[in-house]
């Protein structure tokens, strides 16, 4: 865990009133951590954390349940122009472009495109590690602040790979992942056997990350964190925002019926972020990857760890309640039913690996919030400065979402913090 300040709580005289857009774990953390600096916080959703049905569109729900503390690869690697042909035709790919939903991506893909040039992924993976090294310092104390310390499973994290061609192209992301300090260990097939022996043998070799862990039932951590925020004098509106005013002694935000005031805004809403911004008066080249999941409940005993083909693009995670296949990647937008094609592909490619996996139950499809450069916007907006952005985290919510919420608290109280955000700014692009 990297060394972080500790928050200085403010007296009653510097004590402001903060609203929090967003419930997901981003936006949960984040009002909890200004809670601890002194503040008095207000969180408004569309939907209520305590309605589970209502609440099972959100990804902080339907993830992939891993703190991954070495994912500090960006998506956009060097190459991936030449893949973009590929996505709009392969529906079985795990990163996927439906034609019709091409033209409004074009702008968004640009930025992607720039930002896989090895230049700038050596840049961005920078930028990610020194995040990822400072995440657990956001989430160990909320952690064990809401109870659910149990269902931490500290049992790593396995990639696999299918022949010797498929290692080689990964050496240079090993690479990069070993120079910010991730710790791995290279496991030949006769080990992957050992650690995972209801796989079947479609390896070559595998590469486990030694400090990921997995939460048992995120859900049951969205539900800790509410409850602590409540019990520290939190206030929960259920509500979509459709105007935010800024005036000159206070920001104004409409949701239902009724508008809340406060002397600071955060915009923690997740996929949801651009049309909040733009209310602002900010622009910002935010789109949605659409993630499914499809949970097998017969067959969370099959592995002993997270484990994912990345040529496939998705975790198959064991959990109390079954093995949650999460993850792929469709590039669409908000709004668009779930494609079935997408978990059909999902539950075919898992029964060739886990022949023993048994019936599908639950699907799901949920929206990540992506920037171009898989770095997330965390700062405060260039067109008022008491409105602060947290959100586009893209693959990586869960993992730095409670090092963004103890970084917002920072900015809000003005006291320094040992990363540059620079490189996060909302109008980068």
């Amino acid at each position: 865990m990297a060394d972080f300040p500790d928050i200085e709580p403010v007296g009653p005289a510097q004590r402001r009133t903060i609203i929090v857009i967003g419930a997901g774990v981003v936006g949960l953390s984040t009002a909890i951590w200004l809670q601890r600096a002194g503040h008095a916080v207000t969180i408004i959703d569309r939907h209520s954390p305590w309605d589970v049905e209502a609440y099972r569109g959100a990804s902080s729900f339907g993830n992939a349940c891993t703190m991954a503390f070495g994912a500090c690869l960006p998506v956009a690697m060097p190459g991936i122009l030449k893949q973009v042909p590929g996505m709009l035709l392969d529906r079985s790919g795990p990163l996927s472009i439906f034609w019709r939903d091409f033209p409004h991506l074009v702008p968004w893909l640009w930025s992607f495109i720039r930002s896989s040039t090895p230049a700038q992924v050596d840049r961005i993976v920078g930028v990610l590690g020194a995040l990822l090294r400072a995440a657990e310092a956001g989430h160990a104390s909320l952690i064990k602040e809401a109870g659910v310390s149990d269902l931490v499973r500290n049992t790593g994290c396995l990639y696999l790979f299918r022949n010797e061609q498929e290692f080689q192209q990964a050496r240079s992301g090993i690479a990069l992942r070993e120079r910010e300090g991730v710790r791995m260990e290279i496991l030949s097939a006769t080990q992957v056997a050992e650690r995972e022996p209801r796989l079947a043998p479609r390896y070559h070799k595998g590469l486990c990350f030694l400090d990921v862990y997995s939460l048992d039932n995120p859900y049951r951590y969205v539900l800790g964190l509410i409850d602590v925020f409540m019990r520290h004098g939190g206030q929960f509106i259920h509500g979509e925002v459709d105007q935010i005013r800024r005036g000159e002694s206070h920001i104004g935000v409409h949701a239902g019926p009724d508008w809340q005031a406060a002397d600071q805004l955060v915009i923690a809403g997740g996929a949801w972020s651009a049309t909040l911004a733009a209310m602002v008066g900010d622009r910002v080249r935010l789109d949605t990857e659409r993630g499914y999941h499809v949970l097998f409940p017969e067959a969370g005993g099959l592995l002993h760890a997270p484990t994912c083909y990345p040529v496939h693009g998705f975790y198959m995670t064991p959990l109390t309640e079954g093995l949650r296949v999460a993850g792929t990647v469709e590039l669409g937008g908000l709004g668009l039913p779930p494609r079935p094609v997408r978990t059909e592909v999902i539950e075919r490619k898992v029964r060739r690996l886990l022949p023993d996996v048994g019936p599908a139950g639950r699907t799901w499809l949920g929206f990540r919030p992506s920037m171009p450069d898989s770095l997330p916007v965390i700062g405060a907006s260039p067109t008022d400065a008491r409105v602060i952005y947290a959100f586009g985290h893209g693959h990586i919510g869960l993992t730095l979402a409670g090092i963004s919420g103890r970084m917002v608290a920072h900015l809000v109280n003005r006291q320094a913090i040992p990363l540059d955000l620079t490189p996060l700014r909302i109008n980068r692009f």
